[in-house]
């Protein structure tokens, strides 16, 4: 299935759906601590919870199916890795992803009754004094990323080496800070010519964390769309929290299964190559 048809299928949208998918999401987190705890734990939570994992499997496989193309440079291979991540024989990182589809006008993504929240939480971000920029200094990244990784310690288990990721130079990493230019939220983004992938987006524990969030993440998308990037996907909603979750489906992200393309890829142009206009907000 194409992206364009996938994005006129079923999707997670209501609040009905939203409710139905965190059970599945609750049902996939005891699944898998039940698995860590052991095969006696497993099989009396497999025997216990017969409905509830079948629902899990009916729900995921109903999302819709789209492929994900991409080119033969280095951001391109570092996507396709990410996705060609199997546990147990299947493919952890492609289902029920989130993805939005990006308009060509920037300003058209905020637009209509469904970006209400995300327009007030950005005039929050504003009276805040906060604004939202691209981090070009590999020092500065390492630091910023090492800094408000380890406030979050409790929820990657690997955050030495998704700080070592955020200072690859696959990775674009974009920041919001306050007036006093502390940074509140950080992004890392790689972007192939069509897709980009946002694997890491995190705040401080600040009271403005939330609005810097908000402003995060539509700085990334707006300047995602001045670049003509087609396509954004963050982590699998297994692999967030109901917060993050929540946080995705109100910026328009849609649950979908990913599959990589086998077509032939065209080689990506190397970072240095490729003009890159700017999209600001302050």
């Amino acid at each position: 299935m194409t992206l364009e048809h996938a994005m006129s299928a079923p999707h997670v949208r209501t609040k009905a759906d939203l409710d139905r998918f965190e059970e599945v999401c609750e049902t996939h987190y005891a699944l898998t601590q039940a698995r860590r705890a052991g095969v006696a734990s497993f099989l009396s939570f497999v025997v216990s919870r017969r409905a509830a994992i079948r629902e899990m499997f009916v729900v995921t496989r109903s999302l819709p199916a789209i492929e994900v193309s991409l080119g033969a440079g280095a951001a391109g291979q570092e996507i396709a890795k990410h996705l060609a991540v199997r546990h147990r024989g299947r493919h952890v990182n492609r289902r029920a992803v989130g993805v939005l589809a990006l308009p060509d006008d920037p300003e058209v993504y905020l637009q209509g009754t469904k970006r209400r929240g995300a327009r007030a939480n950005l005039r929050e971000a504003e009276a805040l004094g906060l604004a939202f920029r691209e981090l070009a200094d590999a020092a500065t990244t390492r630091a910023e990323a090492a800094r408000i990784l380890t406030l979050h310690g409790d929820e990657f288990w690997d955050a030495e080496a998704m700080g070592d990721a955020v200072a690859r130079r696959t990775s674009r990493v974009f920041v919001v800070d306050d007036e006093a230019h502390a940074v509140r939220a950080l992004a890392a983004v790689v972007a192939d010519e069509t897709w980009a992938h946002m694997y890491l987006c995190i705040s401080d524990k600040s009271e403005a964390s939330h609005a810097a969030l908000y402003l995060l993440n539509v700085g990334v998308i707006k300047q995602l769309c001045v670049e003509h990037v087609r396509y954004v996907f963050v982590s699998s909603a297994f692999h967030l929290k109901p917060g993050q979750r929540y946080l995705q489906a109100r910026l328009g992200f849609d649950l979908m299964n990913l599959r990589v393309s086998r077509r032939a890829a065209h080689a990506a142009p190397s970072p240095g190559a490729r003009h890159r206009e700017r999209w600001s907000i302050t």
